[in-house]
């Protein structure tokens, strides 16, 4: 994320006016470790839905599977985006530390409260509640490291969050189906609840509030900034191109698993092909070099790229287990260059208003995210779900240099 403002200056914080303010660029790498370790562990919410939509649809025998998908998958989901619309402007307000302290550990509340549900409509309550917590993390730890982080090392920071955000989209599914195969659904939100709480003394141990820029006015203001923000034509057409990227992801693997079911594949060798993805994951470390080179908006737009050949790779060769597998790389590999460089341009696009432009682009990315399952489940088949995902990127890619236009011509105006 680009430094946009290099004059730093104390921020007023309402909540702690006789709190000691720390130095700027406080955070080191031990915070940063932290902060990915927790991000992995509250993605992980999200991406688990996709492999215990089964278990939990036999658990619920009446349920249908449309039911399931939108109780399990699409509640949270919908919830996570539209919580990213409160917390990132709550943070800019009260700021960083009490916000994250507070959101997981509603989290952890909530997903333990999983675990009891009575039923399928109580399931769901409780995973819109859990997407709601969820929400208070990522905007604002995106903030917290633009802001703590020294400028050198910021898109490093930045590239392994987002390495993390991806990483929990296969470990996730795959900790998740490996724990229900071997004690049930319930199993996988006791697991991921101990780990939430186990991170939760380090939080408040190693996070210390960061200088940031001084904030004017009341909240109000705060969720003003991010409207104005929301109606900018640059940050339209990015977000028309941002909402395909997790869209396409999570409606990809929502359809892979009973594709490779129809495929007759062992339930290991299933995982697996989850996996193949993995190593393209880590590509996202490497947006920052890249964009000195090319810019952000180029890494962008070559990210979309990738990942729709990817996806026309999986389609040609779909009833091949290599292709589906170097068709999966390639996919993840273009996402996993695109998301960062998507989160950076929202910044930039977005100050000096950062955790509004956070929220704003956490709201767009995992709207996608909310609407993929769905869209998994009205396409008449993988590989017809393969070739609308592929225009859709496609499009994408011509939105964000669009995108890049507008807002360089709106800057020498």
């Amino acid at each position: 994320m680009a430094d946009y403002n290099n004059t730093i200056v104390l921020a007023a914080d309402p909540a702690s006016k006789h709190t000691h303010q720390n130095p700027a660029h406080s955070a080191s790498g031990r915070e940063v470790t932290l902060l990915v370790v927790v991000a992995l562990l509250v993605l992980t919410q999200l991406y688990l839905a996709i492999p215990l939509l089964t278990p939990v649809a036999q658990s619920f025998g009446s349920a249908t599977p449309g039911s399931v998908t939108f109780a399990l998958a699409s509640c949270f989901s919908l919830a996570y985006a539209g919580g990213f619309l409160f917390w990132g402007p709550l943070s800019d307000q009260y700021g960083r530390r009490l916000i994250m302290l507070v959101g997981l550990s509603a989290l952890s509340v909530a997903t333990l409260a999983c675990v009891f549900a009575p039923s399928l409509p109580w399931l769901a309550g409780l995973r819109m509640l859990q997407g709601l917590a969820a929400s208070s993390f990522a905007p604002v730890a995106l903030a917290y490291l633009a802001e703590a982080v020294l400028p050198r090392h910021r898109a490093i920071a930045i590239g392994a969050m987002s390495t993390s955000f991806l990483v929990a989209g296969i470990l996730g599914q795959v900790f998740a189906a490996w724990v229900a195969l071997q004690w049930g659904w319930i199993w996988v939100f006791i697991a991921t609840e101990t780990g939430l709480m186990a991170v939760l003394p380090f939080i408040v141990l190693l996070i210390q509030e960061p200088v940031r820029t001084a904030v004017d006015g009341h909240l109000g203001h705060r969720f003003i900034a991010l409207g104005k923000i929301a109606m900018r034509p640059a940050i339209v057409l990015l977000s028309c191109a941002h909402i395909t990227l997790l869209l396409s992801f999570v409606a990809m693997y929502t359809l892979l698993g009973p594709h490779l079911a129809g495929l007759n594949l062992d339930p290991d060798l299933v995982i697996a092909l989850r996996l193949s993805g993995l190593p393209g994951m880590f590509m996202a470390l490497l947006v920052g070099p890249l964009a000195n080179r090319f810019g952000m908006p180029g890494v962008a737009s070559v990210g979309y790229l990738v990942a729709a050949v990817g996806l026309t790779l999986e389609a040609i060769l779909s009833q091949t287990i290599i292709g589906i597998g170097i068709g999966s790389l390639l996919f993840v590999t273009g996402v996993a260059l695109a998301v960062p460089a998507m989160i950076s341009r929202f910044g930039d696009l977005a100050a000096p208003d950062r955790a509004a432009g956070m929220a704003l682009n956490g709201f767009v990315l995992f709207t996608g995210a909310s609407i993929g399952p769905l869209i998994a489940s009205w396409v008449p088949g993988f590989v017809p779900l393969l070739a609308g995902l592929t225009v859709a990127l496609l499009l994408a890619s011509i939105c964000v240099m669009k995108s890049a236009s507008l807002a360089s011509s709106s800057r020498k105006s």
